[in-house]
């Protein structure tokens, strides 16, 4: 079943640099744009109002020196004295003088956003020294530019969406060829980390040109290096202990032997089959620590093994767990035995590891035993479990997954609600070659 959250899309530290560089690519684009028309406007605005402003002041000052002086109007700037009445129409109608304030301008638009029959009125009220008013009106025509003239205005206008779309297309050209460059070095870097082993371990740390690429891998590398040390220290440990056991297990397999050509009483014959079959299969669990610990040794010889057997075998010297247990016992063997050539110390190993949890964790119920041309499947079925029914017992399941591992068997372990079903499959052995 997959997480919940697995359809949600995996965040990155480059979509997350990417989505932040765009947004504020985006805001300043917006602010440009923003700021761009404002000023356009605000210059023409205020070129319009200054030279309304001159006209107003060159009136002025010959006011001063005849009072008869005649008012200057030409095609763009009108000047009225007193009110409005002489003006225009068109004037009266669009401007109203009481909502006028001394040395202020304002501005009024007639006709559509296009340029057919469009007039634009700049009005400036300035008291004269006698407090009479003069309005000085600036008109300017859409119909009396050309086409080229309004093409070129429209133009001017249109600049900003240029502008700030050439610097949105620059932002993400950048970011696409950071966002490029960061990925190849990302992406080199976790090659290099997927290669380390304990072969190259010891080799230079490739230079991944920016500073936090080059300390994350010092760092992984010096983890690395730790791990290897804390594997090196484990494996030196299980072949010391190995060889360490050995001379115990001599000892008592001589002094087996021994006891066996003096001759012992009846009675003491099947505690010491027993004691002959725990040295035999400690001499074989020294021999396999050895075996896995040691990467590059040889694979455990091969016999003809009988599974079901084997299985009988084990089964027995295991009985003692079922002791006081109500336990049933159950075999599904087909009914040809059939024998397989297999490594026989690894594959006791295995199954007496998982027959022992089967009998150790189960109070009262069944276990079933089934055998099969590739495979053997361990189930118990309890009432009752046993406390920490999912542990190991001895060397446990960590041992059993290793030689599965190193053999190339496959082990699944399901969990179902009254007990564990153990499966161990082995490969399919090749067809022998024809004769000719």
């Amino acid at each position: 079943m997959q997480p919940r959250n697995s359809k949600r899309q995996r965040r990155t530290m480059r979509r997350e640099l990417a989505l932040y560089v765009s947004g504020l690519a985006l805001i300043t684009a917006l602010a440009f744009s923003i700021a761009f028309e404002f000023f356009f406007i605000k210059g023409l605005d205020e070129a319009v109002g200054g030279a309304l402003l001159m006209e107003a002041r060159s009136f002025e000052a010959k006011y001063r020196q005849n009072l008869e002086t005649p008012l200057s109007n030409s095609s763009s700037i009108r000047s009225f004295l007193d009110n409005l009445d002489n003006a225009p129409e068109f004037y009266r109608q669009l401007i109203d003088p009481d909502t006028l304030q001394p040395g202020q301008f304002s501005d009024y638009h007639w006709g559509e956003e296009d340029w057919q029959d469009s007039r634009y009125l700049i009005v400036y009220l300035h008291l004269l020294p006698d407090q009479r008013r003069l309005f000085v009106i600036s008109d300017y025509q859409s119909n009396l530019l050309t086409k080229e003239e309004q093409a070129d205005l429209d133009q001017t206008w249109q600049l900003k969406f240029y502008l700030a779309g050439g610097y949105l297309l620059i932002m993400l050209v950048a970011i696409w060829i950071y966002n490029r460059r960061i990925n190849h070095y990302t992406q080199k870097l976790a090659d290099w980390a997927e290669s380390l082993s304990l072969e190259n371990i010891q080799q230079p740390v490739p230079d991944f040109r920016f500073h936090e690429l080059n300390s994350i891998a010092e760092r992984l590398r010096n983890a690395f290096d730790r791990i290897a040390g804390l594997m090196e220290r484990e494996h030196q440990f299980v072949r010391h202990a190995s060889h360490e056991l050995r001379t115990p297990i001599a000892i008592i397999r001589a002094n087996m032997e021994l006891l066996q050509r003096v001759g012992i009483p009846t009675t003491f014959e099947r505690p010491m089959e027993r004691i002959n079959r725990a040295s035999q299969n400690m001499q074989q669990l020294t021999g396999t620590l050895l075996w896995l610990s040691r990467e590059n040794d040889t694979p455990p010889s091969i016999s003809s093994v009988d599974p079901a057997r084997l299985l009988d075998d084990i089964s027995e010297e295991l009985a003692y767990l079922l002791q006081g247990k109500e336990v049933q016992l159950q075999r599904d063997y087909p009914e040809a035995r059939s024998v397989q050539p297999l490594p026989l110390v690894p594959l006791r190993i295995v199954l007496a590891n998982l027959l022992r949890n089967a009998y150790q964790f189960t109070e009262r119920g069944t276990i079933t035993l089934t055998v099969t041309n590739q495979r053997i499947v361990i189930r118990n079925n309890s009432e009752y479990l046993a406390e920490d029914s999912d542990s190991s017992f001895g060397l446990g399941l960590m041992l059993v997954q290793k030689i599965c591992d190193r053999l190339g068997w496959q082990l699944s372990l399901e969990w179902l609600n009254h007990g564990v079903r153990a499966e161990l499959m082995f490969p399919v052995p090749p067809p022998p070659e024809s004769k000719a």
